[in-house]
C-alpha cells in the first residue's frame, strides 16, 4: 500500500503520526502523555498534548476531528488507501483504531456519491460537500429514550453495555474468581471445578433471563398507562405486578385493564348507593353529591396533611369538635340555620345529609387510629365521645398512672394542670383508671 506519510488534518501531522496518536491514548491512557510521545515516536510530549487538544478536544464535531479540510492527497487516493488499509487493519487492528478510521472512508464514500449525483454543478457540489463533511463527526441525536431523566439514574442500567451496575446474583463471580485448573489437579478435584462451572453457568442463565424479561416488558421506564390512573387504581397495578411472570406481556395488560375496570365499576356502586342513602332521588342530585363528597374529601386530605406537617392531629380534632359544637348548640343537635323542605313538606335532602354528617360526629369511630388496637372496647368508646385520638389517650393514661403511683395525683382536679385539655376530658380519663383500680375514686 501507499506510504502514510502524508498531512491528514493539519500540516504537522501525518496520517501515520495521527494513527500512533491515538493507539497512544489507547493504550496508555489521556494522562500518560511520555508513554503516548514515545509511542508516536516523532512528536514531542507538549506537541501530542497540544495537537489532541486543538484537533480531538476542541473539534466542534467532537468526540471526531473536523474532516472538512482533508489535506495532501486528493479524494480517489484517500478512498483507495483507506479501503487497502482497511482490509489489512482488519483482523490485526484494535477496536479503537477501526473506531477512528471508519468515519474517514465513510466521509470519503459520501462525498464521492455526491459529486456523481451533482456533476455539472460545481459551486453547489462544494457547499454540498462541505455540508456532508460537516455532518459526518456531528453527533447523534437522542432518541426518545434518551429523553428525560438518564436510564442509568433511573434504573442504573446502561443501554450501551446492555448490563445493570449492580446485577442480579451479583456476587455470583467471586465462586470462581479464584479457581484455577491445573495439570496436578485429580480427577475428584476436576469435577469439583466442572460442578462449579455449571453452577456459575446457571446462574448466570438466571441473570440474563431477569435482563431479557426486564427489558421485554419494559420495566426499564415509567409506564405511561399508570399515570392516567388514580392512586388507587395504582395501588392495584402494583399488587398484581408479582403475577407478570406467570403471563405474556398481553395477558398481563388484559388481566389490569379488568381489574381497573372492576375496580371502577365498584366504586360508581358504592357512589350510588351513599348517594341514595342520604337522600337523593335523581341522577343529578347523586352527581351533585358525589362531586361535593370528593371535594369534601380533598380538603380533609389537604387539612390531615398539613396538621401531619405541623404535629400531631390537633387541627382536625379541633375542626371536629368545632362542628359539633355548633350542632350541639342549635336546638334538637340541628344545625343553625333554617330546614330545606320540599314542595311535599318533606326535608330534603340537603337536610339529611346535615343529620348525616350530625349522627357521624355523634358516633365518632376511632378503630382505624393509631394505637386503636391497644384499647379495650370501653376506652375505644370512651375516646369516641370525649373526641381524643387513641395515642393521646394512651400518653395520659400513663401520665395520670405514673403520677398516681408516685403520689403526686390523689384527685380528679391534681391531674388539671398536666394536660392541655378541657379538664372534662381528663376526669373521665381518671375515672376510668378508678374503674381498673389504679386511681382512687
Amino acid at each position: 500500500m501507499d506510504n502514510l506519510s502524508f498531512p491528514l488534518i493539519c500540516p504537522e501531522w501525518n496520517a501515520d503520526e495521527e494513527i500512533l496518536l491515538l493507539e497512544g491514548t489507547e493504550m496508555y491512557g489521556l494522562g500518560n502523555w511520555t508513554e503516548v510521545a514515545e509511542h508516536v515516536g516523532t512528536k514531542s510530549k507538549l506537541q501530542c498534548i497540544d495537537h489532541y487538544n486543538v484537533i480531538y478536544m476542541n473539534s466542534p464535531c467532537f468526540p471526531l476531528p473536523d474532516m472538512s479540510h482533508v489535506m495532501g492527497k486528493n479524494r480517489e487516493e484517500l478512498l483507495a488507501m483507506a479501503r487497502e488499509h482497511g482490509e489489512i487493519k482488519k483482523g490485526s487492528s484494535a477496536p479503537g483504531e477501526i473506531k477512528e478510521e471508519f468515519p474517514f472512508s465513510a466521509k470519503i464514500k459520501v462525498e464521492d456519491q455526491k459529486k456523481d449525483g451533482q456533476a455539472g454543478h460545481s459551486s453547489s457540489s462544494l457547499t454540498s460537500d462541505s455540508l456532508v463533511d460537516r455532518s459526518i463527526g456531528e453527533k447523534k441525536p437522542r432518541t426518545s429514550g434518551d429523553e428525560g431523566p438518564s436510564v442509568t439514574e433511573v434504573s442504573g442500567y446502561n443501554s450501551k453495555r446492555q448490563e445493570f451496575e449492580v446485577e442480579y446474583d451479583n456476587d455470583a463471580e467471586q465462586l470462581l474468581a479464584d479457581m484455577e485448573f491445573k495439570d496436578t489437579d485429580t480427577d475428584a478435584e476436576r469435577e469439583l471445578k466442572l460442578r462449579v462451572l455449571r453452577i456459575y453457568s446457571k446462574r448466570l442463565d438466571e441473570r440474563k433471563r431477569r435482563k431479557d424479561f426486564i427489558l421485554e416488558r419494559n420495566l426499564l421506564y415509567a409506564d405511561t398507562v399508570e399515570k392516567e390512573l388514580s392512586h388507587e387504581e395504582k395501588d392495584i397495578c402494583h399488587r398484581y405486578r408479582v403475577f407478570m411472570r406467570f403471563h405474556s406481556k398481553e395477558d398481563h395488560e388484559e388481566l389490569l385493564r379488568s381489574l381497573v375496570e372492576e375496580h371502577r365499576v365498584l366504586k360508581r356502586i358504592q357512589d350510588l348507593q351513599e348517594a341514595r342513602a342520604a337522600g337523593c332521588r335523581t341522577s343529578a342530585e347523586a352527581e351533585r353529591y358525589i362531586e361535593q363528597k370528593r371535594g369534601e374529601a380533598e380538603e380533609n386530605a389537604l387539612r390531615i396533611s398539613e396538621s401531619s406537617q405541623a404535629g400531631p392531629c390537633g387541627k382536625f380534632l379541633q375542626r371536629a369538635n368545632h362542628l359539633k359544637g355548633d350542632f350541639d348548640s342549635s336546638p334538637r343537635g340541628v344545625i343553625r340555620g333554617p330546614t330545606v323542605l320540599d314542595s311535599a313538606g318533606i326535608e330534603s335532602p340537603t337536610a339529611k345529609r346535615r343529620l348525616d354528617v350530625i349522627n357521624a360526629l355523634d358516633n365518632w369511630d376511632v378503630t382505624g387510629f393509631l394505637g386503636a388496637d391497644l384499647l379495650s372496647e370501653s376506652e375505644k368508646q370512651l375516646c369516641g365521645e370525649i373526641r381524643i385520638l387513641p395515642a393521646h389517650y394512651l400518653n395520659m393514661l400513663q401520665t395520670m398512672s405514673m403520677g398516681i403511683l408516685s403520689g403526686n395525683i390523689t384527685k380528679k382536679s391534681d391531674a388539671h394542670g398536666l394536660f392541655n385539655v378541657d379538664p372534662s376530658k381528663v376526669d373521665k380519663v381518671y375515672d376510668m383508671l378508678a374503674r381498673k383500680g389504679i386511681a382512687q375514686t
